[in-house]
């Protein structure tokens, strides 16, 4: 390391917290809003859980109507007949109540699973139709958080939240309507307190999301950072970045506790305002609504129901405050779940199937950059390539070749010029069907849990098990198999690593022969292997390249020697294009990085490829 390089200072911790940009300010309206396309696809379960509720706050308020009639014309008048009539009535409402309880949170539990269940099927789409770009600038870590955490707190706003609060004010309002009926001045004397609790509990509600809005941020983090670090955690070990990073994860948690405690804090507060309210209530129930019973204006049956509907008034009062933490939690997840919904998906625009490309590639003074205040990562590229061709991309590191690759893909559309496949421009291709027809072995093959037959054929239908034991053997894939009693059943663990470097690219090798692809694109596939394995991918590539148009980024030269043509790029420009011999009499840049490789002229680590 250069004394420059060292004199620098190291941003040791990747500031993951300031990139969770989220959308603020949503509502349970707006939840609501959101929702509702989904619960329009079961409106019979939706509407009778609502009926449900009203049916249930109804019954409460008709069993203390009947209490009060018990007392005025049971009671106070000595009518034993009516006194048994009114309990039976009473004892049936009740039941009533209990069952519509019970059936509207069954119903409406049922629903909400069912559209998390949608919710979340369709979020994953969504997420896999996302362009490349989202992927490059978002940590895996605070996608899995959106995909899990974030929609199981949305998910509460069913299984705990949203029906229970919707009951608890649907029998608040009906609290209040018989109030009224009984006497409005009483009522009105009994809840003139509610306005300035109410707003006292409106403005500890916001402190509440705040607070969960800033945890929630610090918690895609966490998740984020221990993402990175599982996954890095040999190169942390080897470089003794253990500790560290330990100190790393200990400020993060500690400020995701704190962002917790000052929700905790002003969650706690509400409940002191409550039992306030509710001692206000009942006093001044009791000392204006015995003023009336003695002046004669109410009856005492009226007088006792009133008192038990104000303390019936608390119990949903308590209940909404109770599952407020939990829609406030849903709040929170649901602008992070809005957030990712509302990313733009990749354009599917263009031709909705592909039969078969030829395979002539023709790039038009193309240039691209990642981002507009980024400058060119390549610049003014011509190419023409003839179907079959193998065609190779050489050049030092950060000359363009992956970048040309990847515009080939559709992965990023070209900032200016074009990029035509058999004549026709790439935006006039489907993404999707157009990768379809591109098979790709990349230097890192990424294998998925499972057997060797399951990373062949990627769980494709189409593909037989005859066609799967074709392709691993054109792919030389014989050998290992032979080595495993389970052949093709043979186990792979995640990412492939019970298998080697090579024995990965040979699996990537035969996944390209069974989907048979018109273009193929090598990307750096022969690199960081023994010579066996490299004799054996060669005779792979060989039979993947035959009747196929090839593009092969090359990490060694030997491997490309053959090709029809090569590209040497240089610094985003195409800098010489012919075969290896033409090439190599230029004595220019590939004549370099020939002689590096061979060992003649200057080393293989003063001028990498």
């Amino acid at each position: 390391m250069s004394a420059q390089a060292s004199a620098q200072p190291v941003n040791e911790f990747h500031d993951t917290d300031r990139e969770d940009k989220v959308r603020v300010g949503t509502s349970i309206r707006e939840i609501l809003v959101r929702l509702w396309p989904y619960f329009m696809r079961r409106k019979v379960q939706f509407g009778f859980s609502i009926l449900a509720v009203f049916l249930g706050a109804g019954a409460a308020r008709l069993a203390v109507v009947v209490f009060g009639l018990v007392i005025d014309r049971g009671v106070l008048k000595n009518d034993h007949g009516f006194v048994a009539m009114a309990i039976i009535g009473y004892f049936l409402l009740q039941v009533g109540g209990t069952l519509m309880d019970y059936l509207q949170m069954v119903v409406f539990g049922r629903l909400g699973n069912r559209i998390l269940f949608d919710l979340r099927s369709e979020l994953v789409r969504h997420v896999q139709d996302l362009p490349i770009s989202y992927f490059d600038k978002t940590p895996s870590g605070r996608i899995v958080t959106r995909l899990t955490n974030d929609v199981v707190s949305l998910g509460e706003v069913f299984t705990q939240g949203l029906i229970m609060v919707f009951a608890a004010l649907v029998s608040m309002a009906a609290i209040v309507t018989a109030m009224f009926a009984i006497s409005w001045k009483l009522t009105i004397a009994t809840l003139i307190i509610a306005p300035p609790i109410i707003y006292i509990v409106k403005r500890l509600s916001d402190r509440v999301l705040d607070a969960l809005r800033a945890s929630k941020g610090k918690l895609a983090a966490i998740n984020a950072f221990v993402a990175e670090n599982v996954g890095g955690m040999r190169i942390l070990q080897l470089y003794g970045r253990v500790g560290r990073n330990n100190a790393r994860f200990q400020k993060l948690s500690g400020e995701y506790r704190q962002d917790m405690m000052n929700q905790v804090m002003a969650y706690a507060l509400l409940w002191p305002l409550v039992s306030l309210f509710n001692g206000f209530s009942v006093a001044v129930a009791l000392y204006y609504g015995g003023r009336l019973t003695l002046d004669g204006t109410i009856t005492t049956g009226a007088m006792v129901a009133f008192l038990l509907h104000t303390r019936a008034f608390i119990d949903p009062l308590h209940l909404i405050l109770e599952k407020y933490q939990v829609l406030q939690n849903s709040l929170s997840g649901a602008e992070r779940v809005f957030t990712l919904q509302d990313e733009k998906a990749e354009s599917q625009e263009g031709l909705d199937s592909i039969d078969r490309l030829a395979g002539a590639i023709e790039f038009k003074n193309v240039s691209f950059k990642y981002r507009p205040e980024l400058p060119f990562a390549i610049e003014n590229i011509n190419l023409k390539i003839e179907p079959g061709q193998s065609v190779a991309f050489v050049g030092r590191t950060g000359s363009g070749k992956s970048t040309s690759i990847a515009l080939l893909q559709r992965l990023y559309d070209v900032t200016e010029g074009a990029i035509t496949i058999d004549g026709k421009p790439l935006d006039q291709y489907g993404r999707k069907q157009l990768r379809a027809r591109i098979g790709v072995v990349q230097q890192d093959t990424f294998m998925f849990r499972g057997t060797v037959s399951q990373n062949i054929g990627l769980g494709d239908p189409a593909i037989s098990k005859e066609r799967t034991l074709r392709a691993a053997a054109g792919a030389r894939l014989s050998e290992f198999l032979r080595s495993h009693a389970n052949g093709l059943e043979a186990k792979v663990e995640e990412r492939g690593a019970n298998l080697s470097f090579g024995e990965r690219q040979l699996i990537a090798f035969a996944r390209i022969l069974a989907f048979n692809p018109d273009i193929l694109i090598l990307d750096e596939a022969t690199a960081n292997i023994d010579s066996h394995t490299e004799q054996l991918i060669q005779e792979a590539t060989r039979k993947v390249r035959q009747g196929r148009t090839s593009l092969i980024i090359a990490h060694r030269i030997s491997t490309i020697m053959d090709c029809d043509k090569i590209v040497v790029l240089d610094r985003g420009h195409v800098a010489e294009v012919g075969t290896h011999q033409e090439l190599y009499n230029l004595r220019g840049i590939y004549r370099k990085l020939c002689d590096a490789q061979f060992g003649e002229g200057k080393s293989v680590d003063e001028t990498p490829i």
